[in-house]
């Protein structure tokens, strides 16, 4: 299956590229995760600390609790679209790195030169084939 062999550097080198583009790619959406849900305690801490501040029972202050709440659930629902775009970015990052490997790995990159060859690739041509002979003699 395999026609050449590859420099065990070179293919060592491009899956070492991969294990730090994921690396990279996880330790970024750790630290966007981790900034989010830290806004999200903080605006929780926010909210009920002006809940209980807020006096009970005057008409005038309902206005501001219905607010409050309003805003607790504009926080709760932009957290989740937060995580959930996180998350997408980072299954994108890890998507794009294998292909990148990938294509690194079998010349599929124009600008690199392909580590493996498949008897199949592109770049390894097949012996052409002639009319099917059954003599026995072939």
């Amino acid at each position: 299956m395999w026609t050449t062999q590859a420099p065990v550097y070179r293919t060592r080198l491009s899956l070492m590229t991969l294990v730090g583009r994921l690396a990279l790619a996880n330790v970024d959406a750790a630290q966007r995760m981790q900034y989010l849900v830290s806004r999200l305690a903080l605006g929780a801490s926010d909210s009920c600390l002006r809940n209980h501040v807020l006096p009970r029972g005057d008409v005038r202050y309902s206005a501001d609790r219905a607010a409050l709440e309003q805003r607790v659930g504009l926080m709760a629902e932009a957290g989740a679209e937060g995580s959930v775009t996180i998350v997408r970015s980072l299954i994108e990052e890890c998507t794009h790195a294998h292909i990148r490997c990938m294509e690194e790995l079998f010349g599929l990159r124009t600008d690199v030169e392909p580590l493996l060859q498949l008897a199949f690739s592109a770049s390894t041509r097949l012996p052409v084939m002639g009319s099917p002979s059954f003599s026995v003699r072939e």
